[in-house]
């Protein structure tokens, strides 16, 4: 777990100095005219203007996808590597209006196939005609009023759940922190004081006791440090990168236990409407399970910007 944490730590890190580097260094010239113009178009690309900024994709595909175990503890679907339908969802609308910026974020994930499931109570497998094997849901929202050109006072909100079995496990994030944006493709959110609701809603679940939530209850309270960041790049003409990472320690149980949470989309476009996606997930949580979750896919299909 600690190896895992300290290397997703090292890889974030790493793209943000780079990121930080790209939007900072500005390429050198002979020529005196050639180097004011290049400076002059650096400093366009990273001013933020007022107005909205959306962007959006929405890609169906047959992919191959995998999971280990852990991941299927808390999902459900298969355990081993197969074919599947996949669809994703993933929107973006942000507002800049002075020193104000509002910052929104939609992703969803469902993908099925027909395969075999894997049961933790006896450790086996058992086949069945459909099985899930992915399902996620997330919208964050982020308000912030600026104290310098790149830093803001912020306030977040998130909730993350799925579609199926809505809320359980679901998780809601309310608080206040500090927003680092330096452009239209990164923004890093850091708080010192965010509360946290843990659900589990259904029915059945609610006699036990399930991540982190007690036994004929069917919400949990926590309060912890928070940090995360989305990014957004286009890497080259045609290859298209999102993600984000978030890492919440609770400081009412636990705290020395990180919940990591780590999502990964590259886009590859063929045409207006085709585009090749590979994906790939990290989770650690171990109210959860306390292993390793690990995710991903790759496939093929419709693809349609807006």
């Amino acid at each position: 777990m600690k190896k895992a944490i300290y290397l997703c730590s090292l890889l974030l890190i790493s793209v943000i100095i780079s990121q930080a580097q790209s939007e900072t260094n500005v390429k050198t010239s002979t020529n005196v005219d050639g180097a004011i113009s290049t400076v002059a178009k650096n400093k366009a690309d990273t001013t933020l203007k007022d107005g909205w900024v959306k962007a959006g994709t929405i890609n169906i595909s047959l992919t191959e996808l995998g999971q280990n175990n852990y991941w299927t503890a808390v999902k459900g679907g298969g355990n081993t590597s197969f074919f599947g339908v996949k669809g994703i969802i993933s929107y973006d609308f942000n507002r800049k209006k002075g020193k104000t910026n509002w910052l929104n974020s939609l992703n969803g994930r469902y993908a099925g196939t027909s395969s075999s499931v894997y049961v933790p109570a006896t450790n086996s497998s058992k086949s069945v005609p459909f099985t899930k094997s992915d399902d996620y849901l997330n919208f964050s929202s982020i308000y912030g009023k600026e104290f310098s050109k790149e830093w803001s006072y912020a306030a977040f909100f998130s909730l993350e759940s799925q579609f199926e079995r809505f809320m359980t496990p679901g998780y809601i994030k309310l608080g206040p922190g500090f927003l680092y944006k330096p452009s239209n493709h990164f923004n890093l959110l850091i708080s010192p004081a965010m509360s946290n609701l843990t659900t589990k809603l259904t029915a059945s679940s609610k006699p036990l006791s399930l991540y982190g939530v007690d036994a004929g209850k069917k919400v949990a309270f926590g309060l912890g440090a928070y940090a995360r960041a989305s990014f957004s790049y286009d890497l080259s003409k045609g290859i298209l990168y999102t993600g984000f990472a978030d890492v919440y320690s609770n400081y009412l149980k636990n705290p020395g236990n990180l919940i990591v949470n780590w999502n990964n989309l590259f886009a590859f476009t063929v045409n207006k409407y085709i585009a090749a996606t590979v994906s790939f997930n990290l989770r650690y949580n171990d109210l959860e399970v306390a292993r390793m979750q690990t995710q991903h896919g790759i496939g093929i299909g419709f693809n349609y910007k807006f």
